[in-house]
């Protein structure tokens, strides 16, 4: 079940006694216990009804302890757990709780939340299995540009095709922060209920685009400590560092693809068709080719390919692998 069918259902108070919400996309698991708050709990009822537990400081005796305790106040009990990810149940326990996720209190609502699973468990298996279980996931790059359409149309505003890819270039393909940026849009139109490319370019910075060029910038430069910084700033704000990398890959790339045609004379408009890239995309980029030998770029991705193996095989800190891939691609040399 993805986020968006449970929102839709929690809003017509279609509520099940148990979910389990797992993945990366922590935005997600805000929005729909936030939902799950604005239908059950209540000013009256929230000494109550209304009980959280973080599962690296207590049990599942705890949380099915919670929610077999009937409210003094009536009404439906809301326990929720995080960060089962990093507490999972020894076998007992974890059978326990499969157990009542298979035949839950109907009084109550559990909500489990779980940022990473391993399907090789056979909780988590199980947990991933169930019909209310939801995928925490950003939606894949070429349906964000509907997501936030839907999102601006729930909110009587009616957000045109080319401000949604704007919005997403400026950002990238994280619905948290997409969200976040489509409601300063929303506000900055006000009144006007149709909001354009021009509103976005009004509001929402460069964010996406901007500091990866940056950072790109830094290394070209040779300037390991405006790299860093920006690299620091970013995992600062949240980002994981196979984020960063996979941003750093994408950017790198479409510099690599932009001079391949640009080598062949192409105008813009014809490059961007050719690789079937957004025209902004693509603007950017040539700012940027000039600034890279092709051996400079083959040799970038190299680097980027060991790093994305060093961080998918090994335990080795990730912040430190990204810091010393910084560091490579500034001293990289070039082979002409």
């Amino acid at each position: 079940m993805t986020p968006d069918n449970i929102l839709l259902k929690i809003s017509k108070g279609q509520i099940e006694p148990f979910y389990f919400l797992y993945g990366p996309e922590i935005f997600y698991q805000i929005e729909v216990i936030k939902a799950l708050n604005q239908n059950l709990i209540t000013d009256d009822n929230r000494d109550f009804n209304l009980e959280t537990f973080d599962a690296r400081e207590s049990t599942v005796n705890h949380w099915l302890g919670s929610a077999s305790t009937i409210s003094f106040m009536g009404g439906t009990k809301l326990v929720v757990v995080r960060n089962l990810h990093d507490a999972i149940p020894k076998d007992q326990d974890a059978q326990i709780l499969i157990d009542y996720a298979n035949c839950p209190i109907p009084e109550a609502c559990v909500v489990i939340t779980s940022d990473k699973v391993d399907r090789k468990r056979k909780l988590f298996k199980t947990l991933t299995k169930l019909n209310t279980a939801v995928a925490c996931e950003a939606p894949k790059e070429n349906e964000l540009a509907s997501w936030l359409r839907n999102r601006a149309n729930e909110k009587g505003y009616a957000l045109t095709p080319d401000a949604a890819r704007s919005l997403i270039n400026r950002v990238g393909a994280r619905p948290g922060i997409l969200a976040k940026e489509l409601e300063k849009t929303l506000l900055y139109a006000g009144k006007n209920k149709s909001v354009s490319e021009k509103d976005v370019a009004e509001v929402v910075g460069e964010t996406k685009l901007e500091n990866v060029f940056a950072l790109t910038d830094a290394l070209k430069t040779k300037n390991p400590e405006k790299a860093l910084q920006l690299l620091n700033n970013q995992i600062d704000h949240g980002e994981e560092p196979i984020k960063i990398l996979g941003t750093i890959t994408w950017q790198l790339r479409m510099i690599w693809e932009v001079k391949h045609y640009q080598q062949k004379n192409l105008p813009s408009g014809q490059i961007a068709k050719a690789m079937g890239a957004n025209p902004y995309v693509v603007e950017k980029a040539l700012q940027h080719t000039r600034r890279f030998s092709m051996q400079q770029l083959r040799n970038g991705y190299l680097e980027l390919v060991k790093t994305d193996r060093s961080l998918k095989s090994t335990s080795m800190d990730p912040i430190a692998l990204m810091q010393t891939l910084i560091l490579n691609l500034c001293y990289q040399r070039t082979a002409g």
